[in-house]
């Protein structure tokens, strides 16, 4: 099945997409955190779909193998409409104390400092939680609370203050998927806290003819035959890792990594360093045999 590019448009104030529109943040102009122009080609209705979620000021859940474009997706809908754009990355050792705030203590006695989650609610930013499933489990009670339908956190800590987030805060997650233990230190969403994430969206990795013109793009490489011949040895790579014969996986920054050496350095080569250095001994050679059947 073909998957096309669907257009998109800013005009009369808002940006659209499919049958989606958010209006474009004009009084954000000064916002530091307002992210600038990267090259995106919206394939398919994800863009679409997570952009009715943004008008509809419902969170977002992103699953998908680690380069498929989870963070850039919501980063290039940031900057189509003007909004501040933070990330932070759960890796199993963020406190809520980075992620909600702390009292400090200096000579005038004690003071609360804002963690990124409070600072974006206020600000009015998006916010993109990464690694969502490899949250503690009192990050994941936190957010419990500004999920459910009174939309709140309560700085317990502190004063006791009540915290509600801007009208234009906006929050999404991204995960790698748990299955066969690929990404260290995963594990199954909390039941609880997938459940109030009312748009799940699986992402697949690009169609093969937007996958090349990507590569090209973001790596330089303008030998479109030649990046032709590395996106089909990429999707065999991910074809065997779904088969269970080999447990590394291909992404699409890996991708551009050995195309931006490959216009400088023969393919092969490039590999070496940019391919064969990141996986194991075993994997390595199924994923020679794969090499050697296009190059």
């Amino acid at each position: 099945m073909s998957i096309q590019i669907v257009s998109e448009s800013t005009e009369n104030g808002a940006y659209r997409i499919g049958r989606s529109a958010i209006p474009v943040n004009r009084e954000n102009d000064d916002n530091l955190f307002v992210p600038g122009p990267q090259f995106y080609l919206p394939a398919g209705d994800t863009l679409e779909r997570i952009s009715w979620a943004v008008s509809e000021n419902l969170p977002v859940l992103l699953v998908g193998e680690t380069g498929v474009g989870k963070t850039l997706a919501v980063r290039h809908l940031a900057h189509m409409t003007n909004n501040g754009f933070r990330r932070v990355n759960l890796n199993g050792m963020t406190t809520v104390d980075e992620f909600v705030g702390k009292l400090m203590i200096n000579q005038q006695g004690t003071y609360w400092v804002n963690g990124i989650l409070i600072e974006a609610m206020e600000a009015g930013d998006w916010l993109l939680i990464d690694e969502i499933n490899a949250c503690l489990p009192e990050i994941a009670f936190c957010l419990h609370s500004l999920l459910d339908d009174d939309r709140m956190i309560v700085l317990s800590e502190y004063d006791g203050r009540i915290v509600r987030p801007h009208p234009n805060f906006r929050l999404f997650a991204s995960m790698n998927p748990h299955e066969n233990r690929r990404y260290g230190g995963t594990k199954p969403l909390n039941e609880a806290l997938l459940d109030r994430f009312p748009v799940t969206m699986q992402m697949e990795y690009l169609p093969f003819e937007v996958e090349v013109e990507v590569t090209m793009h973001q790596s330089g490489n303008t030998d479109q035959a030649l990046v032709e011949r590395m996106v089909r040895v990429a999707n065999d790579v991910r074809e065997a890792m779904k088969n269970e014969k080999i447990y590394s996986t291909f992404s699409t920054r890996r991708l551009t990594d050995w195309a931006r050496m490959a216009a400088q350095f023969d393919p092969m080569e490039a590999a070496a360093s940019t391919i064969f250095s990141k996986v194991n001994s075993f994997d390595a050679k199924v994923i020679e045999d794969i090499f050697d059947n296009h190059f």
